[in-house]
């Protein structure tokens, strides 16, 4: 028997698929002006392609959808190494601080607007965001929100500025900062959610 060819196609086979799915893809197909077939094909060959690099599917969706959020809300991209020098040449600059807390706020304030629950959406922001974070953890205990980000190339200063962005992030969702701390590697604050 011959090896097939990447993308070479063989026989056909029958999967059973939910018909309200297959309703929407074939409304994206006819918009896109592809065949069902084409569309479903190469979505399950982007499937493969990201199994292969050793992502979740869920991950990858999250990670698209705060790509756009990033868009949206007009991030840029700053290497770690720059970053780090911002920090260190500006420190406790009050004004920095302030500009990362509004920012955070503004984030806050769309995620809490768009998303069903944006504390998750924070988190998984918190982890594809430029802060090389190792560890981001949102425990939830009643009214109260426990964030764990932890960093082995997080600076003093880069922690403060990430405590008062997710201070920010926290308050336009809806929680007012109970405590914490912010040091080198590691930040760790709770909130807790305000009286509307």
């Amino acid at each position: 028997m011959s090896q097939l060819k990447k993308g070479e196609r063989r026989g056909k086979k029958l999967v059973y698929i939910s018909e309200g799915l297959l309703d929407e893809v074939a409304a994206i197909s006819k918009q896109r002006g592809e065949s069902m077939v084409k569309y479903i094909e190469d979505l399950l060959a982007q499937a493969l392609r990201i199994d292969r690099l050793g992502f979740a599917y869920k991950e990858i969706a999250d990670l698209l959808e705060m790509v756009h959020v990033q868009r949206v809300l007009g991030s840029s991209f700053v290497p770690l190494d720059v970053m780090n020098r911002i920090c260190e040449m500006s420190g406790q600059d009050d004004g920095m601080m302030r500009e990362w807390y509004e920012s955070g706020r503004v984030y806050g304030i769309y995620i809490r607007d768009k998303y069903g629950d944006p504390i998750r959406i924070l988190e998984t922001m918190l982890r594809v965001m430029r802060w090389d974070l190792n560890e981001v953890d949102a425990r939830r205990e009643g009214d109260t929100v426990v964030f764990r980000c932890v960093s082995t190339s997080l600076s003093k200063e880069g922690a403060n500025w990430l405590a008062s962005f997710l201070e920010g992030a926290m308050h336009g969702i809806g929680y007012r900062k109970g405590g914490g701390e912010a040091m080198k590697g590691l930040v760790l604050m709770w909130f807790s959610k305000m009286a509307i």
